[in-house]
Formats: structure tokens, sequence, C-alpha cells
């Protein structure tokens, strides 16, 4: 069944289920190129390694994948590797991700070369490779905890980007704090839109050390993190 967006807001896709809107209504891709690239301190920390991986809470309408991937094809080094790994419980159809991500004329070849590959939203998890496999999309449809806990990777950067706390709790719960931890390591970076005092505390709690900084647009702060 085809999850229901309301365009309302400046043609701005915004769940009907979750009450909030995908990205920023001022720019969704500045927002993500200021939330979970520069947060993240992408591209710096990916040019001393051969193969990074990404883990994302919420695939939504790929917009993060699609300006990770642009970022990597412009500054990654030759031979090198991007994983990035996406869970999504709701997942968009293609025509949807198409009216979502269309009008940044930057991202649209990356956009074509998506749409020959992306599977029907009725399977439960699909992996796609980009750029003569140097790039690859680990996409699975599912409960986040559920996934996270039965996964084995080992993540370089996290990007949690669940919609907001108040409307989707689940995504941000302890337990899928715990298993973002497991599935950390020493210098594992971390980068949310949120700033939520509860979303804080239970990071730092399963050893993340966590930062406010200066959120993007009418936002007041957001959080960054790295895991001890």
């Amino acid at each position: 069944m085809e999850e229901e967006l309301d365009w309302s807001v400046k043609n701005v896709p915004r769940s009907v289920r979750f009450g909030d809107l995908y990205f920023s209504d001022l720019d969704g891709l500045d927002e993500t190129k200021y939330v979970f690239l520069n947060g993240n301190k992408l591209p710096e920390i990916w040019r001393s390694t051969d193969r990074f991986i990404i883990a994302e809470t919420g695939f939504g309408t790929g917009l993060n994948f699609f300006a990770t991937w642009q970022l990597w094809r412009e500054t990654s080094s030759p031979n090198s590797n991007l994983i990035y790994y996406s869970i999504e419980k709701y997942p968009l159809t293609i025509s949807q991700i198409v009216q979502s991500i269309n009008h940044w004329s930057d991202l649209k070849p990356l956009l074509e070369e998506f749409k020959k590959d992306y599977a029907s939203t009725e399977v439960n998890s699909q992996t796609i490779l980009f750029d003569k496999g140097s790039v690859t999309l680990k996409l699975i449809f599912g409960d986040v905890w559920n996934v996270l806990s039965q996964a084995t990777f080992s993540s370089d950067a996290w990007f949690l980007d669940g919609f907001a706390p108040s409307c989707n709790p689940e995504m941000w719960s302890d337990k899928v704090f715990r298993e973002v931890a497991r599935l950390s390591k020493k210098g594992t970076r971390l980068a949310t839109f949120t700033s939520a005092s509860a979303v804080r505390r239970g990071l730092k709690d399963v050893g993340f050390d966590m930062v406010k900084i200066p959120g993007f647009g009418r936002k007041r702060e957001m959080l960054t993190g790295r895991f001890l």
C-alpha cells in the first residue's frame, strides 16, 4: 500500500502517518549537507580510508543518500568503497521519490541511475551497486530495532533521521540506541537534526560523547556525537 503524502507545504513531502515533513521546507538538500555531511565531518573523515560504512535510520525520500553519493563522487580516493546501510519501515514508491528529489538538478543524474534498479517496495531488502561497484546501497525495509538487532556491520558514521521524536518515539528508544552503540566502534561519528534532551541522554548513556551545535534554518540546535 502506497504511503500517503501531503504536498501542501511548499511542495515538500509530509508524512500523513507521522504528521511531519521529510525534510526542511527551506531547502532539504542544504539541510542534509549541514546536518549529516558537515555534522559527521564528511568528507574529511573518509579521505583516510578505502572503505567507509554509513548507517542511516530512515531512508525516506533518499535525499541523504543522494547527497552522500554526490559528495563521495567528488571527494573519495580512487579504488575506495562506500557502503550505505539504510532502514525504512514505510518505504516510498519510486514515483514519490522522484517527485521529492527531481527539482534538485545536481541530483538528477544520480536519481536516473537509482530509478533503474530500485525494486518494488514489497521486497524486504535490496542491495544496489553504483559507480562500477564503488558505492553500495543496502536498503532494508522493516522496523528499525528488529533490523539493527540482527545486523553485524561496524559503522563509521550514523545518520539518525527518523521523524521527530515527538512524532515517532519508537525510532528514538533506548533499545535502538543500544543497537547503534553495538554497531559502532571507537571514533564512530553520529549526527541528527534533533536536539531533544532524551535523545542526547540516551546516546550519552550508551557511550557517545554528545554535543549540541547550532541547527539548520529555524532549528536552534542539533546534535553530533562520537563513540568513545
